[in-house]
């Protein structure tokens, strides 16, 4: 499970009142219903400042891997050029020990 689906199956846990079988179970499938997944967008803003549309998450499946999909794309869309281009600077001149390190204190 990636660090986003931990965070998005921690979500899921404390709206529905029991964690996801899998990340490929579907949130309605498991009792969410339209107030729970305004909820579950809300705090998808507020903990990854990531606004996700509606429609993403009906067209592609409201599972927590479709869903942490749609944050990391939304993550990513949101970093502009220059700062992509620190980063993989940044990162190309670390060592593959550093790189997991800061892989795991970000998990």
């Amino acid at each position: 499970m990636t660090p986003t689906e931990s965070a998005v199956a921690e979500i899921w846990t404390e709206l529905l009142g029991q964690a996801p079988p899998s990340v490929d179970d579907d949130f309605f499938e498991l009792g969410g219903q339209s107030l729970t997944m305004v909820q579950f967008l809300a705090r998808v803003e507020e903990q990854f400042g990531v606004e996700l549309p509606i429609d993403v998450l009906f067209s592609s499946g409201f599972t927590v891997a479709e869903a942490s999909k749609a944050i990391d794309q939304g993550r990513i869309a949101a970093v502009d050029d220059d700062e992509l281009a620190a980063l993989l600077k940044q990162l190309d001149g670390m060592s593959d020990d550093e790189i997991n390190e800061l892989l795991s204190d970000n998990a």
